[in-house]
C-alpha cells in the first residue's frame, strides 16, 4: 500500500474513531482502518451490523471486533503487534505536539505583528505606547524579524512532521503485513505445512453457507423442449482420512520417524488434491479433504485415489532395514441440504471408523 493511499485511509478512518464510545487507541485504529479501506468483508458487515443496532462501538465491542477479525493471531503475537502500534502512534503524537507547540507561537507573533500594522505606529514601537507599568515598546523590525525567524521554524517541525508520518506510514504497512503473515501461520500446520484444522473448519463454513445461499430462479423456456439427460448431483464432499497402527509406527520408530512420516503422507496428498479443494491436518494422524463440487462417482473415485496412492508408497529409516507400508483408511460423507458443518463430520468420522473396524486401508462412504 502507497503512502498516500495509508494517508488518505487514516484521514477516513479517524472522523469514525470520534464517533464511537471507545478510546482512540491502536485497537480501535487497527478496526476503523480495515473497516474504510474495505478489504474485510466479514468485519465491515460485523462492525455495521452493531452500528444499526445499538449507534456506536464501545470498548468492549472494539476490543471484540479486533480479536474476531482483525488480528485472529495468537495473544502474545497479537499484544506485540498492538505494542508496536502504540509506539509509532505516541511518536505521532510527540511529533504533532512539539509542531502544536511551535504553531502557538507563531500565531502569537502574527498577531503582534497584526497589532502593530493596526495601531499605525510603525515608528516609535509596537507595545504599551508609554505605559508607566508596560514593556518597553519593540520596533517593527524586531517583530517581523521574529516571525520571519518562527516562520522558519515552523516550516522545520512541519518537514519533521511530514517525515515522522511518512515513516509512521510504512512501518504501519510493515505491521499490516506481520498480521497478515500470523493470520496465514495461524491456520497452517507447523509440521506438514498443511491448512490446519481452523482453516479446515472455516472454509467447510464458508463452503456449506455458499451451497444454502438461494440461488436465482431459472426463466421458463418459451417453448416446450425435449428434456435433457440428468446430469448426476454434485455436492460438497468431506473425506477423511487417518494413517492406520500410526502409533505403532512411532512405538517401532520413534516420534522423528513418525514426523517423516506425516510430512511424507502429506507430500503425497497434495499431488492429488483437485483445484479449488481444500487439504488440511486436522489431528495427529488425520487428514480431512473438502471438495466443493463432485458427484458421488469423482468422490469416490478421487477417495480410492488416495488410499492406493498412498498404500502405494515404501518408507524406510535407513537403507538397511525393511521398508514400512503406510496405508490410509477413508471415510466419506456428503453435504445434505442444510446440515451444519458438525453433523457432516461426524458422518464422515462415523464412515472413517467402520473402514477401521472393517480392516483398514479401505474407503466407506456415508453416502
Amino acid at each position: 500500500m502507497s503512502i498516500e493511499r495509508s494517508a488518505e485511509l487514516l484521514r477516513l478512518a479517524l472522523p469514525w474513531m470520534a464517533r464511537q464510545r471507545a478510546g482512540l487507541h491502536p485497537v480501535s485504529y487497527a478496526v476503523w482502518f480495515e473497516y474504510v479501506a474495505r478489504t474485510n468483508p466479514a468485519l465491515r458487515a460485523a462492525i455495521d451490523e452493531h452500528l444499526a443496532r445499538e449507534g456506536a462501538l464501545d470498548e468492549f465491542a472494539t476490543q471484540a471486533l479486533f480479536v474476531r477479525h482483525v488480528a485472529d493471531v495468537d495473544p502474545a503475537t497479537a499484544q506485540r503487534l498492538v505494542d508496536r502500534i502504540q509506539r509509532v502512534l505516541g511518536g505521532l503524537g510527540e511529533a504533532a505536539g512539539t509542531a502544536g507547540t511551535h504553531a502557538a507561537r507563531y500565531s502569537s507573533s502574527l498577531g503582534q505583528l497584526a497589532a502593530a500594522l493596526a495601531g499605525g505606529d510603525t515608528v516609535r514601537g509596537i507595545g504599551s505606547k508609554g505605559a508607566p507599568n508596560g514593556p518597553a515598546p519593540r520596533r517593527l523590525a524586531d517583530v517581523v524579524a521574529e516571525v520571519i525567524a518562527d516562520t522558519g521554524t515552523m516550516r522545520s517541525q512541519i518537514g519533521g512532521l511530514q517525515q515522522r508520518l511518512a515513516d509512521s506510514r510504512r512501518e504501519i504497512d510493515r505491521l499490516r503485513d506481520e498480521v497478515r503473515r500470523a493470520r496465514e501461520d495461524a491456520l497452517r500446520d507447523s509440521l506438514t505445512g498443511l491448512s490446519n484444522r481452523r482453516a479446515f473448519d472455516q472454509a467447510l463454513a464458508l463452503c456449506l453457507s455458499r451451497a444454502a445461499a438461494p440461488s436465482a430462479p431459472a426463466a421458463a423456456p418459451s417453448a416446450p423442449a425435449a428434456a435433457p439427460a440428468a446430469a448426476p448431483a454434485t455436492g460438497a464432499w468431506v473425506l477423511l482420512a487417518d494413517i492406520d497402527r500410526f502409533a505403532r509406527i512411532n512405538d517401532a520408530y520413534g516420534r522423528e520417524f513418525g514426523d517423516h512420516v506425516l510430512k511424507a503422507v502429506a507430500d503425497a496428498l497434495r499431488t492429488l488434491v483437485p483445484e479449488g479443494a481444500t487439504l488440511a491436518r486436522v489431528d495427529g494422524e488425520a487428514f480431512a479433504l473438502l471438495v466443493d463440487d463432485a458427484d458421488a462417482a469423482a468422490a469416490l473415485a478421487l477417495a480410492e485415489r488416495v488410499r492406493v496412492h498412498i498404500g502405494g508408497a515404501r518408507l524406510r529409516r535407513s537403507e538397511q532395514e525393511a521398508a514400512e507400508r503406510v496405508t490410509l483408511s477413508v471415510g466419506l460423507a456428503r453435504a445434505r441440504e442444510g446440515e451444519a458443518a458438525p453433523a457432516l463430520l461426524e458422518r464422515a468420522g462415523t464412515a472413517l471408523r467402520q473402514a477401521k473396524d472393517s480392516g483398514r486401508d479401505r474407503v466407506v462412504d456415508a453416502g
